[in-house]
């Protein structure tokens, strides 16, 4: 990596390195943010919201339980089993982090693209080489 580049991996400053693999995944995703607003659901309500099979949601709960971001308990209404699924505090805080770097980096919170001081050129350029804000490309000219 060239001098004056972020930095890559988790010590880098950018947004991006605050990102959760593991939740990567639209299912898993999903399935956090179902959970997130509630104590509990029960894991067809789960499958239902986010509209996968049994297996599909079976395989992605049991890779959250497995970091410990989602507790998977088994109960009895009657004859008929029932698996609840609830985020653990440990998963809210994960998920929390997540949005919030999606959050920031949607937003342009990004490294190293500070727009500079208040004053910036006319023509909504920054004064960054390649760094121009979206105003520039309004004014009705070709850009080369």
């Amino acid at each position: 990596m060239t001098e004056g580049n972020a930095q890559a991996g988790p010590g880098g400053s950018h947004p991006r390195h605050a990102l959760v693999p593991l939740l990567n995944s639209p299912v898993r995703l999903s399935v956090v943010a179902a959970l997130s607003p509630v104590d509990r659901a029960g894991f067809a309500v789960v499958r239902d919201l986010v509209e996968v099979t049994d297996s599909a949601l079976s395989k992605q709960v049991a890779a959250l339980e497995a970091a410990g971001w989602v507790a998977v308990s088994k109960d009895r209404i009657g004859r008929r089993p029932l698996t609840w699924l609830a985020l653990t505090a440990e998963g809210r805080a994960v998920y929390r982090r997540h949005l919030a770097a999606l959050r920031a980096i949607a937003e342009g919170d990004g490294a190293g693209l500070d727009p500079g001081p208040a004053g910036a050129a006319p023509g909504g350029d920054t004064g960054l080489d390649g760094v121009v804000s979206a105003s520039c490309h309004d004014d009705g000219h070709e850009h080369t």
